[in-house]
């Protein structure tokens, strides 16, 4: 079960000190020992450029990103797919990759699940979760369990990491962009109903509900009604604890 806490937590924290170390919690209550989170302007732009948020060894973040970066598969694969990776030694096929992997075994980092993100502005990032490798490996369908949850959580971390990250600030405008059904619609998704359950509420259809959150999507510049609650929240047009 997703704790919706502490992603409310991550929208609403001023500090990246905080921020991360709520992160690296959440990923810890799912099992997973290290955690590697990094947004970028465009795919284009190096590494070094990149705000990183991880618990992994300073050490092995120098060589990552001075040697194994460009070459890393994982990375190859979340350029080119909106789909999470299982990550583990079948992965790594070149003697590079073979080479990046062995020493990576040395930090810990033996199997994990990475997420790409790309953002509507063109950003690129990298949500890599690494499971522990001292404790009983999780079985298929917990694994499924994990992917289904952090690509929801994924939607979290990375539009309330931008605060941080000063990709791009928020236009004051965007406060007025929705009109009053479409945050009425919003809220009530936001706190866990379904597009039915809104309709009902609401009084119209499940189709005018879904109307609606499209709408905001293209409102906001975003792909997900999950993307679209953090930017509302953000901007202060819906509270997470309202009813």
């Amino acid at each position: 079960m997703v704790n919706f806490d502490k992603l409310f937590r991550l929208v609403g924290c001023d500090r990246d000190e905080i921020w991360s170390d709520t992160l690296f919690q959440l990923a810890g209550s799912y099992r997973f020992s290290q955690v590697f989170y990094s947004i970028n302007v465009n795919k284009q732009a190096p590494f070094s450029s990149a705000l990183v948020y991880s618990n992994y060894s300073p050490l092995w973040l120098k060589i990552y990103g001075d040697a194994y970066w460009n070459i890393c598969p994982i990375v190859k694969h979340c350029m080119n797919s909106n789909m999470p990776l299982i990550w583990e030694h079948h992965t790594f096929k070149t003697r590079q990759e073979l080479q990046l992997h062995k020493i990576a075994k040395v930090y810990g980092l033996h199997k994990g699940i990475a997420f790409p993100i790309h953002g509507a502005y063109s950003e690129f990032g990298i949500l890599n979760l690494v499971l522990n490798p001292a404790k009983t490996a999780p079985s298929q369908l917990e694994l499924d369990k994990m992917i289904a949850d952090w690509a929801l959580i994924r939607d979290y971390i990375f539009e309330s990491s931008k605060r941080f990250a000063q990709l791009k600030q928020h236009d004051p405008s965007e406060k007025t962009l929705l009109t009053r059904r479409e945050l009425e619609c919003l809220q009530l998704v936001a706190e866990g109903k379904s597009s039915w359950d809104a309709s009902v509420i609401c009084k119209c259809t499940e189709a005018t509900v879904n109307f609606h959150l499209s709408n905001i999507r293209k409102k906001f510049k975003v792909n997900t009604r999950q993307q679209a609650i953090v930017k509302a929240m953000q901007l202060g047009l819906i509270f997470p604890e309202d009813s």
